[in-house]
């Protein structure tokens, strides 16, 4: 179990299956370090608990208007689902599903919470032919992956909430530890600034004595130059906005703007595929994929992007893509 889930200490699930859209059925679970702990069935939507406790709360939904499709045979379905966040709810599966529902219909169970709001961390979609075991492994997932180090730093809403519990769990141990930092710092500043001039001393002499560090030649300029006037933008722009709009689990295998449609040859002008940028990268789940596409497509250099294949290695579980975009 994660440090996070162990200073938490319990998490609850609130299982809801719809009957309609406006009627459902509840089912609170409550896990303590990571076991079960207590079920109650038929819950009283509008009385569950509101304590002062910090529990992260974990939605399931399951029944009427929640939609499973496979991935593979479903990228159609896939694409509408996940570039209208604004109606959609979905996500990912460990089996190449993806299950989804409409955000009116979740709302309907966020007004009847209330207070309770602040503590959920997640809202998860469940295929219809989801068995007990299933719904275990997959809460067991979500406070694996979700209730952990990586997903506070995340900017999302849960992941505030999720730092805000923790923060209320840890305020005084924290204090504590930041008095003892400052009373530390006191005698050390010394020994650190002197340090400090030390290695300022020895990089000005290293300046000195190799010069510049690093230069290009003017050869190397001028045959930059005469590749960069065929290119339609700046590629430096390019590159640095592709990477900043990233997300942090995906990790980019290859990038080529505008690439080579045959081999430099003397004293010819190279040929271009113009206006073209190829990306192929991998990560773990389907809905980074989808954020990265939703992020490229907001850049005003990109005129047409279109994601030509997602495939998963079976043994090590990771999703392989690639993108083509005209610019």
């Amino acid at each position: 179990m994660g440090i996070i889930n162990k200073i938490l200490n319990q998490v609850n699930v609130l299982s809801i299956a719809f009957r309609d859209v406006d009627n459902f059925d509840t089912r609170l679970i409550k896990y303590k370090n990571g076991k079960l702990l207590s079920t109650t069935n038929n819950l009283d939507i509008n009385i569950i608990e509101t304590s002062k406790e910090q529990t992260p709360i974990i939605i399931m939904l399951s029944g009427y208007g929640v939609i499973t499709k496979d991935c593979e045979t479903n990228k159609d379905i896939i694409s509408r689902v996940t570039s209208d966040k604004e109606h959609f709810s979905w996500n990912f599966d460990y089996q190449g599903h993806i299950s989804f529902v409409r955000k009116e219909q979740v709302a309907v169970v966020l007004k009847k919470l209330k207070n309770s709001q602040n503590k959920i961390i997640k809202i998860e979609c469940l295929s219809g032919g989801v068995n007990q075991e299933e719904i275990e492994n997959r809460i067991a997932q979500i406070c694996r992956e979700d209730i952990s180090v990586k997903n506070i730093i995340h900017p999302t809403t849960y992941s505030s909430r999720l730092a805000i519990m923790l923060f209320q769990k840890l305020k005084l141990p924290v204090l504590v530890l930041v008095l003892l930092i400052l009373v530390a710092n006191v005698f050390v500043s010394g020994n650190v600034s002197e340090i400090y001039a030390q290695n300022n001393l020895r990089l000005t002499a290293l300046q000195k004595q190799h010069g510049q560090v690093s230069s290009i030649t003017q050869q190397k300029q001028q045959v930059i130059a005469n590749y960069n006037k065929y290119l339609s933008i700046k590629t430096a722009f390019v590159f640095d906005r592709i990477a900043l709009v990233t997300p942090i689990q995906i990790t980019l295998s290859e990038l080529a703007i505008q690439p080579l449609a045959r081999p430099f040859e003397l004293n010819k002008y190279p040929k271009l595929q113009e206006n073209k940028i190829y990306i192929t990268g991998f990560t773990q789940d389907y809905e980074s994929i989808s954020e990265y596409i939703d992020n490229l497509e907001n850049e005003t250099f990109i005129k047409k992007l279109t994601l030509t294949s997602v495939e998963q290695d079976n043994k090590t579980g990771l999703f392989t893509f690639k993108i083509n975009i005209d610019i």
